[in-house]
């Protein structure tokens, strides 16, 4: 168990630490829409960010992505990551793959492993595996060639293609298909045995181990599996939206930063009352006649305020550690202090207490420097 809770730890650590030597040979693009076209070369790493991801163009190195959509079609040479609520992936990528969306959709030429995770997963007939395939998700449909082992979970799962290793797998319903071809022992855990299809292919044995609903066991690992998943995409989208901040908005993540940290005991006091003390008196007000549509909308305002809170906390840290380590006179809000900021703030969140005290302190301060920059502006604009 302590084995599978270092892995978000070590997997930012190992990001943090990566980002010394990577920074200055990246390529970062943000935006509501950001394509990147075919017939361009990339080289270096690439982090894109945006609303809508459109990635043609051929990428000689790392590519990291999220987004709300993301369409990848070009070549990477190295790994992959992407993570948002709509993926359609089809392009070439020369080492391992690592996807984690809402829906997932692959016809790609996977070089090393792939591990894919989301509510809808499928696995095209056009895609090739060349390592091992780890896939988690509600309804998943694998149609594609694998070169090594299956492992994967699912409510609804079928397999209907090429395996050359072994496949392990447990779901709600388990399907092999007619044009499955597994070249290895197929194990699996169900409540029924699987439907196989005449036409299929096993070469090894087949073993069925019947389970009652969810065994317990594999529920409290699924949930753990799930919850690493939720963590990186989690951490992944707000790195992406402190990156979109400061590029696209850097006056204003500037002054939100350095007042932040020039007046942090203020803003951290303020933030505190204010965090806790406004839901109080957005409930009062609702209790009055005209009162529910204010309640609602100051609601969302906190709601918004919290959020990009959490977005800032990160880059303020980060813009402190650059401050301390290059003596440089003002605190700066750039992609480089959200790209330190951002993973150390999410390293720091995993020491017992301490982690805690320190990442509510910094966003708890955010939070109320917001507060106070919004009624300063609605004061001068009455």
């Amino acid at each position: 168990m302590n084995h599978r809770k270092s892995r978000i730890p070590l997997f930012l650590l190992a990001f943090l630490l990566a980002i010394p030597t990577g920074v200055a040979a990246a390529d970062l693009r943000v935006g509501r829409r950001v394509v990147i076209p075919a017939g361009e070369t990339v080289t270096g790493n690439v982090y894109v960010a945006g609303g809508e991801v459109v990635i043609s163009a051929d990428v000689v190195g790392d590519l990291v992505s999220a987004g709300g959509t993301v369409f990848l079609g070009g070549a990477v040479s190295d790994d992959v990551v992407v993570a948002g609520g709509d993926l359609h992936l089809t392009g070439r990528v020369g080492r391992d793959l690592r996807v984690a969306g809402g829906r997932a959709s692959l016809s790609s030429q996977v070089g090393g492993d792939l591990l894919v995770t989301g509510g809808q997963v499928r696995l095209l007939p056009g895609a090739a595996i060349g390592g091992d395939l780890v896939v988690a998700g509600g309804e998943v449909i694998v149609e594609s060639a694998v070169q090594g082992a299956v492992r994967g979970a699912g409510g609804d799962l079928t397999i209907n293609g090429s395996v050359a290793g072994p496949v392990r797998v447990r779901a709600g319903t388990l399907v092999i298909g007619e044009r499955a071809r597994l070249g290895g022992e197929l194990t699996y855990w169900a409540p029924r045995e699987a439907a196989i299809h005449p036409a299929a292919e096993i070469a090894g044995p087949t073993t069925f181990h019947m389970i009652a609903g969810v065994e317990q066991g594999w529920l409290e690992r699924a949930l753990v599996r799930l919850g690493i998943t939720l963590l990186l995409v989690a951490f992944l989208m707000t790195l992406a939206a402190g990156l979109f901040a400061v590029l696209v908005f850097p006056k204003l993540s500037r002054d939100l930063v350095r007042d932040a940290l020039q007046n942090f005991g203020t803003g951290l006091l303020r933030g505190f009352v204010l965090f806790f003390v406004m839901p109080i008196t957005f409930f009062l007000i609702t209790l009055t006649v005209v009162g529910l549509p204010i309640a609602l909308l100051a609601g969302f305002v906190h709601l918004s305020f919290g959020i990009i809170a959490a977005v800032f906390a990160g880059i303020a840290l980060g813009s402190l550690l650059s401050k301390a380590a290059t003596k440089q006179a003002e605190y700066e809000a750039t992609w480089k202090t959200a790209l330190v900021g951002i993973p150390a703030m999410a390293l720091v969140s995993f020491i017992p207490l301490l982690g805690l005290l320190v990442s509510a302190a910094f966003f708890l301060n955010i939070f109320g420097v917001l507060y106070q920059r919004f009624w300063l502006a609605v004061r001068k604009g009455f």
